[in-house]
């Protein structure tokens, strides 16, 4: 699906899109490289050892389906301890440009949330959330925020799902 399409027969949208980072956005614990820095050739993102660090294959078209929607913010939400190493990386993808917020800190995704909260203004019941950590869900979900579990990180399908169980909710009220 292209990116003009993620939201094509959407009328009702959220105001903020949160994205945790390890296993949604991509297929790995940013944990497991810490401390090692990164190079860039091309598209393609390297390990010290020259290993490849694939992204979930939907993640690049559907931040960028976002970014492109007016009035819709996006931002990612990281219980990681290895806070540089994902900002690292998210650098090295170019969603830096992308997400209008980043919590990237060993907290409660609750802290992750207050804090987007009170820097957009945004009402909980106006946000959508995904992330493949099934008590992350719950405790977003708390607070009154659409939250969706992804547990084999994001794809066009599970974020297409949302958009519409989000209008059917917003739609019924």
């Amino acid at each position: 699906m292209t990116t003009e399409r993620l939201f094509d027969n959407i009328s009702i949208k959220p105001r903020l899109i949160v994205f945790d980072l390890d296993c949604t956005l991509w297929p790995f614990d940013c944990d497991i490289y810490d401390s090692q820095v990164f190079h860039k050739n091309g598209d393609m993102i390297y390990d010290e050892n020259n290993y490849p660090l694939n992204i979930l294959q939907d993640s690049n078209n559907i931040l960028k389906s976002i970014k492109k929607e007016k009035d819709v913010l996006l931002a990612c939400a990281s219980r990681t301890p290895s806070v540089e190493t994902a900002r690292q990386l998210v650098y090295l993808n170019g969603w830096d440009k992308l997400f209008d917020h980043m919590e990237i800190y060993p907290n409660s995704k609750i802290v992750h949330f207050q804090t987007l909260q009170r820097k957009t203004k945004i009402p909980y019941n106006k946000m959508i959330f995904f992330d493949d950590l099934q008590w992350n869900i719950k405790e977003v979900k708390s607070l009154g925020v659409h939250s969706h579990h992804v547990p084999n990180g994001v794809h066009t399908g599970a974020f297409r799902k949302a958009l519409k169980e989000y209008e059917r909710f917003w739609s019924c009220k």
